[in-house]
């Protein structure tokens, strides 16, 4: 997109949609030839007034050659004056809509003597983004988009034709049988040109895994979240051809953790700023993994390029997981903050009623299997589901482009394809071959209870399907 003004000291003058514009006789009367622009700025996403907002004015006409700029106060109030009297075009900078690539028609104000002519800003509603995003298309409700870039991570030059394969898990409820529902949607899209993609129509709130696949190649499996707020999610990605799998890897190197390269350093720091010692750090689907010394800091080696995520958990804390962009025979940095996990003091129950009773029935009743409550995934502070299963003796965790499946005690079948464990949520049975979920999709914080059982143990009917069965239960 071409913004209005060629850049000088900013990089575009990207104007907004306003409020509302009103030319209003001033308080204090100015010169007979120069004359005020003031305002405040809005912003539309999170209904509040927009502090350090970069405001620009361009004059047209015969005063073409004039510029002013101001910020915003704490208060979003903006000030210009000194302005020769005539019409100007206002605006002001959007790291977000710099982001997004939109730009807005600039505000009109005419500057006359002995009036201060007020024009209100503002970010355009999280309505209007969405739809300029997704080239005005109409959107369901409570859906949006999840937006970006993708680059070569060898040449840093825009990767066309790139495959980005998406799958996410939505649950619910039917309002006939008002029984829970659990759908699976798996959806792809490929770059343009320039290498950038959109996905539209993606639910808000739902956690959304990610693969890059191109050339005969793919990339890790990462996970995104469309914030519900502003209902965009921006994923600039990268995609490093020598560091990927191969989309049919052999047996051998199937299961294989991914090497390269490159390096990864940084510090963990708690609240405050204070430095986290002996917090684990390790980056997914690789070998590397480290402690954090004394000082909170890591050092990772022999990292594969491209995007990467990178998780870190510490007792005590909230396990935070965040994307790296590494690239080969580099050394990247990147910090992280750490949340504290807040206890509450204990709390004396009279008299309570179990939430899931399946679940609890299924314990009382059963023999074998292994059963975790809502105590007992407390104390695990996980970043994915598959990390409560892959803790459960037996059970092994693969992934492909979409899904991430359990593996039951063979392995394979009898039959030579993958022995994948059925998953069963909220008491809704999923036949892993005609109806493949994928375990991540569920978000840990929205898992209540697991019972798991192994191949050949007693499980409720229905459940086990000849290679184990998971039952996860949900908090609905």
């Amino acid at each position: 997109m071409t913004a209005f003004l060629a850049r000088s000291t900013i990089r575009t003058l990207v104007a907004l949609v306003a409020l509302g514009l009103c030319i209003a006789p001033g308080a204090r009367a100015q010169t007979d030839r120069n004359g005020v622009i003031e305002g405040a700025v809005f912003d539309s996403i999170h209904t509040r007034l927009l502090a350090d907002a970069h405001v620009v004015a361009v004059g047209t006409g015969p005063q073409s050659e004039v510029r002013r700029e101001a910020t915003s106060d704490s208060v979003g109030r903006y000030h210009i004056d000194s302005l020769p009297l005539g019409r100007y075009l206002v605006g002001f900078e959007s790291a977000l809509l710099d982001s997004l690539e939109i730009t807005v028609s600039p505000r009109t104000a005419t500057v006359t003597p002995e009036h201060v002519a007020t024009l209100d800003l503002a970010l355009p509603s999280a309505t209007k983004l969405r739809s300029a995003v997704c080239l005005g298309a109409a959107l369901p409700a409570e859906s949006g988009v999840i937006f970006g870039h993708v680059v070569s991570a060898e040449t840093e030059s825009p990767l066309a034709g790139v495959v980005l394969a998406m799958a996410w898990h939505e649950l619910g409820v039917d309002r006939t049988t008002l029984r829970a529902t659990n759908g699976e949607h798996t959806e792809s899209v490929v770059t343009d040109g320039g290498g950038w993609y959109r996905m539209c129509g993606v639910p808000m709130g739902a956690w959304v895994s990610m693969q890059l696949q191109h050339e005969g190649r793919v990339g890790p499996v990462l996970r995104t979240r469309v914030d519900d707020t502003l209902g965009i999610a921006i994923r600039h990605l990268s995609f490093s051809k020598l560091s990927a799998r191969a989309s049919e890897p052999s047996d051998s190197a199937a299961g294989a953790p991914l090497s390269g390269t490159a390096m990864l350093t940084g510090i963990v720091r708690g609240p405050g700023g204070v430095p986290v010692p002996s917090a684990e750090v390790k980056m997914r689907g690789t070998a590397a993994a480290t402690l954090t010394d004394s000082s909170g800091a890591f050092s990772l080696k022999e990292l594969p390029a491209g995007t990467q995520e990178l998780e870190v958990r510490r007792v005590g804390y909230a396990v935070a997981e965040t994307s790296v962009e590494l690239r080969s025979g580099a050394t990247t940095t990147a910090n992280v903050r750490l949340q504290r996990i807040v206890s509450l003091d204990s709390v004396r129950v009279v008299a309570s009623r179990n939430k899931y009773p399946e679940f609890y029935a299924h314990k009382e009743g059963a023999r074998m299997g292994v059963f975790l409550g809502p105590e007992d995934l407390e104390k695990q502070r996980v970043s994915r589901a598959s990390d409560f299963i892959e803790k459960i003796p037996v059970f092994k965790i693969a992934r492909d482009a979409y899904h991430t499946y359990v593996l039951g005690n063979r392995g394979v079948s009898y039959f030579g394809k993958a022995c994948k464990v059925n998953i069963i949520i909220d008491g809704v049975n999923f036949n892993s071959e005609r109806d493949p979920i994928s375990i991540d999709n569920v978000h840990p914080n929205e898992i209540a209870a697991i019972e798991a059982y192994r191949e050949g143990e007693p499980a409720p009917p229905g459940y086990d399907r000849g290679c184990g069965a998971v039952a996860i239960w949900t908090k609905r």
